[in-house]
Parts: C-alpha cells; structure tokens; sequence
C-alpha cells in the first residue's frame, strides 16, 4: 500500500473512531428543568363534580365576557350542569340538584360575594356539602379573576362568604376545596 493510501486509511479510521465514540457530551443524571410554566389562562371554567367527588374544572371558551359579569349568571351555569360529554366523563352539578334544590341569592358589596345557600346548616364533614360550597366558590371567584383588566387577579384572591339558611357564614377561597 502506498504512504498516501495509508495515511488516508489513518485519516478515515480515526474519523470513524470519533463518530462511533460520539459527539462528545458526556451522560448525565436526571436534571431539574425547574418548575413548569406559570401564569393565569384565559377563559371562564366553571367547576363540577367527578365520579370520585373531586372538583374538576371545565373551560366555557364560548361564554362571552359579559355573561358572566354578573355572578348569579355564573350560578345559572352552574346549575345549567355540564355538557353530555362533560356528563359522559362522569362530572355532575350539585347547584340545582334534587339535594340541593333551592334559591340561591348572590350579592356584591364593595368586591365582596356573598352566597345564600339554600340549605339550612352546611356540614364541613359532608362530602356534597364541601363540593357544593366548592363549585360555588371556584367557579365564581374564577369569573371574578377573568374579568379584572390587569389580568392579574388570581382566583384565589377573590375570597366568597357563603351563607346557610340558619347556619354561620364562612369566607373561602378557591384552594380550600383542591386538595
């Protein structure tokens, strides 16, 4: 073989040699990519109740702003219940339910709600009470983050008082009925 073949041999050779041992990069372990995107999404969601008595919350992309301006329409919604596949899924309403069949009553004082429940107590140890309460709170302060301007009222910064017939009132906010 000629020097000029092999040196190409060599050339050739060791070339391969670094393509077959790789780029170069070493492995690493598992790294942390940090937490995952924030922020506020857009849209109402109202709340309804699962299969396995869990808050899930659905989209209502269709509903125009000024729908549910006014939080007694969020209460209609509410008691409008899901759509037939929401149903299909599994998730029911308990606003309007034979349960809880009723007047609501819904007032706004100085950014304040305020929900007459008509129930005449509210147990907390009650799964259907706790997720009735739930649906209302969510879905409401929900509506109420959306429509602020600024876009950066979060749902849990808009506290709801809900009230029973006899019972005490009770101020929550979103995160009390997600965990």
């Amino acid at each position: 073989m000629r020097e000029g073949n092999r040196a190409a041999v060599a050339v050739a050779a060791v070339a391969a040699g670094v393509l077959l041992a790789g780029c170069g990069v070493r492995p690493t372990g598992v790294v942390d990519g940090g937490q995952s995107a924030g922020g506020l999404t857009k849209g109402l969601r109202l709340y309804f109740v699962s299969q396995a008595g869990r808050l899930e919350a659905v989209a209502r992309p269709d509903v125009p702003l000024e729908t549910f301006a006014e939080p007694v329409n969020v209460l209609k919604l509410l008691g409008q219940g899901p759509t037939q596949a929401e149903r299909a899924a599994g998730l029911s309403t308990l606003v309007g339910a034979d349960y809880y069949y009723g007047d609501y009553d819904v007032t706004v004082r100085a950014g304040r709600i305020t929900v007459d429940v008509p129930l005449p107590q509210l147990d907390e140890l009650s799964v259907q009470d706790r997720n009735l309460v739930g649906q209302l709170v969510c879905s409401m302060a929900r509506a109420q983050a959306v429509l602020d301007v600024s876009g950066t009222k979060r749902t849990d910064d808009v506290p709801m008082t809900v009230r029973p017939q006899e019972g005490d009132p009770a101020t929550y906010v979103c995160s009390d009925f997600l965990t």
